[in-house]
């Protein structure tokens, strides 16, 4: 019954999988029908549609899964990773030019991004500390030494791998106050324009 719905509503069977995935029970997943696309499912249907389709689909994963155990667990780490790259030459043979460079930028823009993860984590991670010494410093008259080399290193590394040109940053410079500066008045300028006239 929800196959035949599934023409009439063609998120249905998604959402009655992802209910199930959830440990929904059944009379859920019949509210849920009810409520959500206004239909009058039985709940022998949709009992019978997580027997017949649901349980099906997952006993398949389940037995994928466990296929790819064994066969990782016969020919090893090494032999998966041989066969992978076996069939991807044998997939680059027939691309062209251009599919081989989107390919390339693809894989470099992949590389790149999972270095940004890792120096993010490391950010993120250091962030952390800071904040812990900070909260210390605040309760403990601790002095806290900020670490400004360490933060532009990261700026930098992070500005190399988007391609962003480097530029020097300097550590913020305090200016103490002190007495005004002096702006070149327009009058002198005024004047030895009229003289030169």
């Amino acid at each position: 019954m929800i196959q035949i719905l599934s023409a009439k509503h063609s998120d249905i069977m998604q959402a009655v999988d992802k209910m199930f995935d959830k440990f929904a029970t059944a009379l859920q997943v019949h509210r849920m029908i009810e409520r959500r696309y206004h239909e009058n499912v039985g709940l022998t249907a949709v009992r019978t549609y997580k027997r017949n389709h649901w349980q099906v689909f997952k006993d398949m994963v389940r037995e994928q899964k466990a296929a790819m155990v064994a066969i990782a667990e016969i020919i090893g780490e090494d032999g998966l990773t041989a066969g992978v790259n076996a069939l991807l030459w044998q997939e680059l043979q027939s691309m062209t030019a251009t599919q081989l460079m989107a390919f390339k930028k693809v894989l470099n823009d992949g590389e790149k991004v999972a270095l940004m993860k890792k120096q993010f984590a490391l950010y993120a991670q250091e962030h952390r500390q800071r904040m812990k010494e900070r909260s210390a410093a605040a309760k403990g008259n601790i002095e806290v030494v900020e670490d400004f080399d360490a933060a532009r290193r990261m700026v930098e590394q992070a500005k190399e791998i988007f391609g962003i040109g480097t530029t020097a940053i300097a550590p913020p410079v305090q200016k103490l106050l002190g007495p005004a500066e002096h702006t070149p008045s327009p009058e002198p300028v005024a004047a030895s324009a009229k003289e030169g006239a």
